[in-house]
């Protein structure tokens, strides 16, 4: 999902309600309220660097909170980080409360409950990562979250300057030069947070950018079942052996890493009641495996019992 968004394309009975699911599409899932929800208006641009979701929003008074229940409901496990551009915010999180002001940085951690409360008006920035993006980086985001950082000099001043640019210019980047630009404005975030704790930040290196391409382009063709080694590696725009010395490093090789992400992804369909119409040997085939057998042998394996075991095993943990 790219481009802008506004709710007055919406008839104006429909445009909270609009609002609420397209900041649940947008980022994590909240609970949202405004007290003028009868009037409410607001727009958002939105755009992507790989895995660095960018978005510009405007809006009217809003409070959303991230709850257990809407934790228990999804698996993310991301970071937010706002750039608070007009208006002012009130963030929570961790017992921790802070006004972020135009030039202000926060961030916020998807795994917990938090609260964000919106004034009139409010214009910010938000930026959303994976989690293992910024912790390789800065280490524990923790003592991070719900505070206030100043934006308006340093490393932090160019970090606003960048990723206040990136929801209008990520559209313009080609895909090969987003997991470069993703990274580097991590960096430079990292560099804002570790001077804020004091400590050395640990920027990303080519090693660590050309794996992570390599990892994504192998989740994005999953369900080929043409992707083996060869086509995977040449999709990332490498070698095979360079390919395996970067997975070595982690213990494993190109041929393991694409077979075991499959049967993660076999794993979580069987998990969730949503694929109960799916047979077992469909959710295997639209995952690339060709051989339901092998498919079977391998499952129970890696996770102990059989994939219809695991399947009744599952619903019937999840009645009790």
């Amino acid at each position: 999902m790219r481009g802008v968004f506004s709710t007055a394309d919406v008839a104006p009975k429909d445009r909270f309600a609009y609002w609420s699911d397209l900041v649940c599409d947008t980022f994590v899932c909240l609970d949202c309220r405004s007290p003028v929800a009868k009037s409410f208006n607001a727009s958002m641009r939105y755009g992507a660097l790989d895995w660095l979701r960018v978005v510009e929003a405007e809006s009217a008074e809003i409070e959303g909170v991230r709850s257990r229940y809407q934790i228990s409901k999804g698996q993310e496990d991301d970071l937010l980080v706002s750039i608070q551009i007009s208006g002012e915010m009130r963030v929570a999180q961790d017992g921790r409360r802070s006004v972020v002001a135009p030039g202000d940085i926060a961030l916020c951690d998807s795994r917990r409950p938090y609260s964000l409360q919106m004034q009139a008006n409010n214009r910010a920035v938000w930026l959303q990562f994976p989690r293992k993006e910024l912790t390789m980086r800065v280490g524990a985001t923790s003592p991070f979250v719900a505070t206030a950082i100043s934006g308006r000099a340093g490393v932090a001043a160019l970090f606003l300057q960048l990723a206040c640019a990136l929801p209008q210019r990520a559209p313009e980047f080609h895909d090969a030069e987003s997991p470069a630009l993703a990274a580097q404005t991590l960096d430079l975030l990292a560099l804002v947070l570790s001077h804020r704790a004091g400590k050395p930040a640990s920027l990303s290196s080519s090693k660590t950018i050309t794996l992570e391409r390599l990892k994504r382009t192998i989740r994005r063709n999953l369900r080929d079942p043409e992707l083996n080694p060869f086509c995977a590696a040449e999709m990332a725009g490498i070698g095979v052996r360079q390919a395996n010395r970067l997975l070595a490093l982690e213990g494993t090789s190109l041929e393991r890493f694409i077979f075991s992400e499959r049967l993660d992804r076999c794993y979580a369909a069987l998990l969730d009641t949503a694929h109960d119409n799916q047979t077992i040997s469909e959710i295997a085939f639209s995952w690339g495996f060709n051989d339901l057998s092998h498919f079977s042998r391998s499952f129970r394996t890696h996770f102990g019992m059989s994939p219809t075991e695991f399947r009744k095993h599952s619903r019937s943990t999840a009645e009790l």
